[in-house]
């Protein structure tokens, strides 16, 4: 494809993997999306949110949220077990690989799960190309109004209360200056 993208810093993203650096926080595949969304696009176009590559990375983070994942399979699968596919409701890593270690049976160290979130992350990449495909087309339609929550005084998405409960902190007024 030519520049930008033949020297674009693809190493300087390798802090992605783990959830940020093994802290499991969002799922590298969703930041990486992010980035690439916002490379193209740009994060803040004048004009319908279709042209804004914000609106692309937040679709994504729904889909990956909402879609039992992986939906990608390889010909020729480094693993020749079926890897089950399971919904996370959350763009959070450890939410994520957590709920399908449960659901197969299989550790964090295990090699199905390695293959696992190499299929998420294929399957994310499959859904950004997808999406910007659309968008260069002028076929792009925004999957929701997602806007972040405000009901706690800070940008949080809604569904905190599966692993919080009621403890979700709530932070302090503004002080006046």
């Amino acid at each position: 494809m030519g520049e930008p993208y033949t020297s674009f810093p693809s190493d300087a993203f390798v802090f992605l993997e783990g959830g940020m650096v093994g802290w499991g926080t969002i799922c590298g595949s969703n930041a990486g999306a992010n980035i690439v969304a916002n490379a193209i696009i740009g994060p803040r176009i004048a004009g319908p949110e279709c042209e804004n590559g914000a609106a692309i990375g937040a679709d994504t983070l729904q889909w990956y949220s909402e879609t039992a994942l992986p939906t990608f399979t390889p010909k020729e699968p480094r693993q020749k077990v079926k890897i089950i596919q399971t919904t996370s409701n959350s763009p959070l890593c450890h939410v994520s690989v957590g709920k399908w270690m449960k659901e197969a049976g299989y550790a964090l160290s295990s090699p199905e799960r390695r293959d696992r979130c190499a299929r998420v992350a294929a399957s994310v990449a499959y859904q950004l190309v997808q999406n910007l495909n659309a968008w260069k087309d002028g076929t792009y339609k925004q999957l929701s109004a997602w806007k972040p929550a405000s009901n706690m005084g800070v940008t949080a998405q809604q569904n905190c209360t599966e692993c919080h409960g009621s403890t979700i902190p709530t932070p302090p007024a503004a002080k006046k200056i």
